[in-house]
């Protein structure tokens, strides 16, 4: 099904394009597509593993930081809802992934049915990035507005983990949220928060792989 999911993206996209790809396994098996094709696109990731493979690829890609405008931006969820809502927590780097979206013309997450709820179960907690002066009093915020705070931390390193950038990532278990918009803005209001694995109002597309086939969902804006 993974496979069916890039061969679409990869229809999607037109030569000479600057495509956003984010990280995971749908969008290394699009690159595997593009690399094989005709296709000239210039590459724009926030992900280094993504990063590395365009680069095997020969994929060019532009630094994140010298971009400000992408034609269309492909990334992956650990789950979506039918108001093309996300939680992509697992992997850490959703602030960076937050920029690239808001880049995109358009930013399509590819996904298997597995994926697709009716609504958030929220089975995966919501990861924060925070900056270091803020870590105290934005593990007191979350636990006030309910959500059971732990610290993201590696078997291999001692101490929490850290972003890209420097910043703290806590996880924030919120089993009772029921209105994803709203706990979307009470946490983009907390000072010292950089960034958190909610996209609420940032997908305009989604391809989902079925056992039958392919859907693409389109936002209602």
């Amino acid at each position: 099904m993974k496979r069916k999911c890039a061969q679409k993206a990869f229809e999607m996209i037109k030569d000479g394009m600057i495509v956003g790809l984010g990280g995971g396994s749908t969008v290394a098996l699009l690159i595997q597509e593009l690399a094989k094709s005709s296709k000239k696109i210039r590459a724009v990731t926030p992900s280094q593993d993504t990063l590395r493979l365009c680069m095997e690829h020969q994929i060019p890609v532009l630094p994140l930081e010298m971009t400000d405008t992408i034609d269309l931006a492909f990334d992956g969820c650990d789950e979506l809802d039918v108001r093309l809502n996300a939680q992509k927590s697992c992997g850490g780097i959703h602030t960076r992934e937050k920029i690239a979206a808001a880049m995109a013309k358009e930013y399509v997450l590819l996904a298997d049915e597995e994926k697709l709820k009716e609504r958030l179960t929220f089975n995966y907690p919501v990861t924060i990035e925070v900056i270091r002066a803020a870590v105290s009093y934005v593990k007191k915020r979350l636990s006030q507005m309910g959500a059971e705070v732990t610290e993201r931390r590696s078997d291999g390193k001692t101490g929490m983990l850290v972003s890209d950038d420097g910043n703290y990532l806590l996880e924030a278990g919120f089993q009772d949220a029921v209105d994803v918009e709203q706990l979307d803005a009470e946490l983009d209001r907390i000072p010292g928060i950089v960034g958190h694995s909610l996209f609420c109002g940032i997908v305009s597309k989604a391809v989902i792989a079925k056992a039958d086939g392919i859907e693409v969902l389109e936002r209602q804006w």
